[in-house]
C-alpha cells in the first residue's frame, strides 16, 4: 500500500477512497498519545464514540489556544482540521473565548475508551492510576485541568489542586489512593461546592513537580 501523507486528505469528504485509506494505514497510538490521551481524559477532553462502541475520537475545547496547538501536535496524525475558534457570552454578559478540535474516530482510540467509558458515561476503575497513570499523564492531567490552590502572588503555600468535579467521591477516592501508592503524594479529597477535588499538599510540591516538569510547555508552567 503507498504511504499517504496527512496533506493529502485534509480537505477531502468522508466518503473519499483516498481518505479511507490514509485511515487504514494508521494502526495504533504510540506511546506518548496514549499516556497523555489518560491525562486528557481525567481532565476535560472528551472520548466518544458515534457508531455505538466501533470507534472512538477525542473532542477538546480549552481557552489557551497554545495548549490546543501542542495537542493538535501531538495527535497529529489524527486531526486533520486545525482548531477552530468559538465565542459565547457567559451568565455574567462577558465574552467568552474558547478554541475546539478533535481527532476522526478510529479504533486506536478504543484502548483509551476501554479505561474509562461504561455505558457511555467517563468513569475511573479503581485501578487506572495504579495500572496505567505515568508521568506524562499526570503532567498532562495537571496542564488540562489543575492549577494553584492559592494564587496570591504572596503566598507561600505551594499546594495543587487537581479539579475531579465532574467524577463521584468514591472514583476520586481511588485517584487519590492510587497518587498516594504510586507516586508518594500526600494528598487527599476536599470538596468545593459540594463537588469532590484532590488537594496536594504543599509538602508534596517538589515531588510533584519533579515527576511532571518535563512534559509541560511552557504557558503551563508552575
Amino acid at each position: 500500500m503507498k504511504n499517504i501523507k496527512k496533506n493529502q486528505v485534509m480537505n477531502l469528504g468522508p466518503n473519499s477512497k483516498l481518505l479511507k485509506e490514509y485511515k487504514s494505514q494508521l494502526i495504533e497510538l504510540n506511546i506518548e498519545q496514549f499516556e497523555a490521551g489518560i491525562g486528557l481524559i481525567l481532565g476535560d477532553a472528551y472520548i466518544r464514540s458515534r457508531d455505538e462502541g466501533k470507534t472512538y475520537c477525542m473532542q477538546f475545547e480549552w481557552k489557551n489556544k497554545a495548549y490546543m496547538d501542542h495537542v493538535c501536535l501531538l495527535y497529529d496524525q489524527w486531526v486533520l482540521s486545525p482548531p477552530h475558534k468559538k465565542e459565547r457570552v457567559n451568565h455574567l454578559g462577558n465574552l467568552v473565548i474558547t478554541w475546539g478540535a478533535q481527532t476522526f474516530k478510529h479504533q486506536a482510540f478504543n484502548k483509551l475508551a476501554n479505561l474509562f467509558i461504561v455505558n457511555n458515561k467517563k468513569t475511573i476503575p479503581n485501578n487506572l492510576v495504579e495500572n496505567y497513570l505515568t508521568p506524562m499523564s499526570l503532567a498532562y492531567w495537571f496542564m488540562d485541568d489543575g492549577g494553584k490552590w492559592d494564587y496570591n502572588k504572596n503566598s507561600t503555600n505551594k499546594s495543587i489542586v487537581l479539579n475531579t468535579q465532574s467524577f463521584t467521591f468514591e472514583e476520586v477516592e481511588y485517584l487519590v489512593k492510587g497518587l498516594r501508592n504510586k507516586f508518594q503524594l500526600n494528598c487527599y479529597v476536599k470538596i468545593n461546592k459540594n463537588k469532590p477535588i484532590i488537594y496536594i499538599d504543599s509538602m508534596s510540591y517538589l515531588i510533584f513537580y519533579n515527576l511532571i516538569k518535563p512534559y509541560l510547555i511552557p504557558q503551563n508552567d508552575m
